[in-house]
């Protein structure tokens, strides 16, 4: 095992040297590997070595791999224009510094296996790739809905095993032995629902199947751990899609009275009322939202059919949605989650198997990339985004 405990020169600089010296010996085998490395090292951060930044332009291995290349561009690009007044800083993970400790965030991701009648959930840090095992669900939560209150307490409700329920769970991922513990049931029990956060306050929106549809929406106020029914939505919805934006819950899409549908409605909760927005470009259950920047993703989903790789936008100041780069993958009620300005969608149904794969979209280039989990008969079903966990093994 290759050392590098030189604390006496700054962090990036200590990497980068790692990692050359980690290819070099044993360049046959290893080099192949050398982008997938190289991805996570931040060479855009060493502004002030320029002499180490010479030696990364005049470096062999980075010299003969396109990938590398481009890397050590975004570098010297990064640091030729960060002084301009209207440069924007690139949001990726080699313009971002090092943060340690508790403020590092990971996913927590829903999976269900075909062998197995139950759930279980995994950590996933986008950052260095690494999965570990987190505390399993007794039962199969697949078309539950969930959702994260400071990302610390996650809660998962309704769907229990593929059926209508008012169970909703809980789990606290700082605890040194975090488990699932109930909550407070529903007071409508649910399936295929959507979720959504507003501050200290759940929303369980919609929900049920072809044949029984809800238009209900409730509301658990974590303060005094208390479900209360709100205004109905203006049409029953289920395999809806719900973001937040603006202090404002979006219903988007689903399924009810055995139509599927493109329209949009936001629930004001100062008013406790829902209006009606402009509708997406086509019809769609299964969709699954994301929120950020201000900018809602309507993402995948099912119809005439058809699982969808479409992702359209929804911009409140136009009041309009626009399309957006496809997906690689069709994919029907995939896990959505955002985390350091990059939109992870993972999972989700094809029409011939379950998806075990991620995708990650850059708003900046209007760009997918395909990230492949290499496990079989596993199905990815949700995620929320939180803080990493006491336990969680680098």
């Amino acid at each position: 095992m290759i050392s590098c405990n030189d604390l006496a020169v700054p962090l990036e600089e200590n990497v980068f040297e790692c990692v050359i010296k980690w290819v070099k010996h044993d360049l046959d085998q290893r080099k192949d590997f050398l982008p997938e490395l190289m991805e996570h090292v931040r060479l855009s951060l060493l502004a002030s070595r320029p002499d180490v930044l010479n030696i990364v332009v005049e470096e062999p291995l980075l010299k003969n791999s396109p990938k590398c290349k481009d890397y050590v561009f975004e570098a010297l690009r990064f640091n030729l224009l960060k002084s301009v007044q209207y440069f924007t800083i690139p949001k990726t993970i080699r313009c971002k510094p090092r943060h340690f400790g508790d403020s590092q965030k990971v996913i927590l991701m829903f999976n269900r296996s075909d062998t197995s009648p139950k759930c279980y959930t995994e950590w996933y840090d986008p950052a260095t790739k690494l999965r570990n095992i987190a505390p399993g669900l007794n039962d199969c939560r697949k078309t539950a809905g969930s959702c994260v209150i400071s990302d610390q307490f996650v809660f998962i409700m309704g769907g229990v095993n593929e059926s209508s329920s008012k169970s909703v769970n809980m789990l606290d991922v700082s605890s040194q032995s975090p488990s699932w513990v109930p909550m407070v049931d529903m007071l409508v029990s649910r399936n295929r629902l959507g979720v959504g956060v507003l501050g200290d306050f759940i929303y369980a929106v919609g929900g049920g199947n072809f044949k029984n549809a809800v238009n209900s929406v409730e509301v658990f106020d974590v303060s005094i751990q208390k479900w209360t029914l709100v205004s109905s939505m203006s049409i029953k919805r289920y395999d809806l899609g719900v973001g937040v934006l603006n202090n404002r819950l979006y219903a988007v899409g689903g399924a009810g009275d055995g139509n599927i549908v493109r329209s949009v409605e936001y629930y004001d909760p100062a008013l406790d009322t829902w209006t009606t927005v402009a509708e997406m470009s086509g019809n769609r259950k299964g969709v699954s939202v994301g929120v950020m920047d201000g900018v809602m993703y309507a993402i995948g989903g099912f119809c005439d059919g058809k699982h969808l790789k479409r992702v359209e936008v929804y911009r409140p100041s136009d009041g309009v949605w626009s399309s957006v780069a496809d997906m690689n993958l069709c994919r029907n009620r995939p896990g959505v989650s955002v985390l350091d300005g990059l939109l992870y969608v993972f999972g989700g149904e094809t029409e011939s198997s379950f998806v075990d794969t991620l995708e990650t979209y850059n708003p900046n280039t209007n760009t997918w990339t395909l990230e492949r989990l290499s496990r079989n008969e596993v199905q990815i079903y949700g995620g929320v985004v939180v803080n990493r966990p006491p336990h969680f093994i680098n």
